[in-house]
């Protein structure tokens, strides 16, 4: 999709220019996941809904953003199921803080979170806790979460200390961080030719809209606390920095500047112009937008600069032999060789950062797309998604072990996180509309 965006957005500016006009540390007992017969055995974990302890009625919804994004996060964390509340033993609210390990053994959980919250005038209490079921003991999580804390009475800020109690509780079973404080940015269709730029935490929440100039702004990459974009604002697809609130243009080159990517110094963005003639990748000034040096020089289409996490290679789409395939380079342009041979349509290519794989899309003999992921040490390719609809756009997650992705499954396109293996996915974006060209900061 991107390549063929970058098609469009190459007609639209060449007609554009025709007309003169612009366009409208982990314990032994970590959870390990075991794979029996290509079934996922997953840690069983129960999440009860947060207690009120005091007086004052819940009219702020405390409950759903405490233990609702807890679960949320667990569930999309994919090492966790989450035990039917309907199947508890016991009344959590009258089991309080202290529970019962034999009556949640019985149950089948391994593992028990408690939250307990007191609200008192803008601010409340709230003590969060983890508890092994098998070693009937409360697990020592280190600081917020080893006593009650205090917060304001503000959603954003509730939300903000269970994504972290999130991390700490996915951190602790399997000695990884969690991502639920990290950030995600789509591209969102919010009117009759228009498409903005909105983030949103990574169970869909907290969603916010990042531009607001009346006209298309696409293919965002949020890499260094940088979101470099493309926008047609100025009447031609021009790219865009967006940094803490203020957005500045970058490079405003005749024709395209598309499918910017700041590299792992933060100096220097990888693009897409074709002021030169046919489209051909770039390296910019993050400071000033201008040109460093350029990469490609091929007859063909070269599109959608992908940095390797050293900063030492790229990889790219290019059709110079027929068809969009995934190409990698150093980064001074060098040793450019081809990397899928599989399907004759392979396009948005993603650099693990983990630094051994490439995440990209594919159409098949149907024309319909989905994600794959090719070994750089083997070639070896790896299918995600297949008979969902259509499944593009994919994007890492900064520790290399999610996914994020638009697909088509349920109707409109909407976000989705999957696990590195495509077993486990889940949608979401929570809000109306159709979500675009998903990028996971990092």
């Amino acid at each position: 999709m991107r390549l063929l965006l970058s098609l469009l957005v190459l007609l639209l500016a060449t007609e554009a220019s025709a007309q003169a006009a612009p366009p409208s540390g982990a314990p032994t007992d970590r959870v390990k996941v075991v794979v029996e017969g290509g079934k996922l055995v997953l840690f069983q974990l129960a999440v009860p809904d947060a207690i009120n302890r005091g007086g004052v009625p819940d009219t702020r919804g405390v409950t759903e953003a405490l233990t609702g994004t807890i679960a949320r996060d667990l569930k999309i964390a994919a090492y966790f199921n989450l035990i039917d509340r309907a199947a508890f033993l016991t009344d959590p609210v009258k089991e309080g803080l202290e529970p019962n390990f034999r009556s949640w053994f019985n149950v089948g959980a391994q593992g028990l979170v408690k939250v307990v919250y007191e609200i008192s005038g803008t601010e409340l209490t709230v003590d969060m806790r983890l508890f092994t079921i098998d070693r009937a003991e409360r697990v020592k999580l280190p600081a917020p979460f080893d006593q009650p804390v205090r917060l304001p009475l503000e959603s954003g800020k509730l939300r903000l200390h269970a994504h972290a109690f999130a991390n700490e509780v996915v951190k602790y079973y399997t000695g990884e961080e969690g991502f639920f404080l990290t950030r995600i940015v789509a591209v969102k269709r919010t009117g009759k030719g228009q498409k903005d730029l909105v983030m949103l935490a990574p169970d869909g929440s907290e969603e916010t809209q990042l531009t607001q100039n009346g006209s298309i702004n696409m293919l965002p990459s949020f890499r260094g606390g940088r979101i470099i974009f493309t926008s047609y604002k100025n009447g031609n697809p021009d790219l865009f920095v967006l940094e803490r609130g203020t957005t500045r243009a970058l490079s405003s080159q005749s024709g395209l500047n598309t499918g910017g990517q700041l590299g792992p110094d933060g100096t220097t963005v990888a693009c897409t112009l074709s002021k030169d003639g046919s489209p051909d990748i770039y390296l910019l000034s993050v400071a000033d937008g201008k040109v460093v040096s350029r990469l490609t020089t091929s007859d063909g289409i070269d599109t959608s600069p992908a940095w390797s996490p050293d900063g030492t290679q790229l990889a790219f789409v290019s059709d110079r032999h027929g068809s969009p395939q995934i190409w990698v380079m150093n980064r001074d342009g060098s040793n450019q060789r081809r990397l899928t041979f599989q399907g004759e349509y392979n396009q948005t290519p993603e650099w693990s950062p983990r630094g051994d794989k490439l995440l990209f899309t594919a159409r098949d003999e149907r024309l319909v797309f989905d994600i794959f992921t090719v070994e750089l040490a083997t070639g070896t390719v790896v299918r995600l998604t297949q008979n969902q609809g259509n499944n593009e756009e994919p994007d890492w997650a900064p520790n290399g072990r999610y996914v994020t992705f638009t697909s088509t499954r349920t109707g409109e396109a909407k976000l989705y996180i999957s696990t590195e293996d495509g077993r486990i996915q889940n949608q979401v974006s929570l809000g109306k509309g159709e979500y675009l060209t998903p990028t996971w900061g990092r």
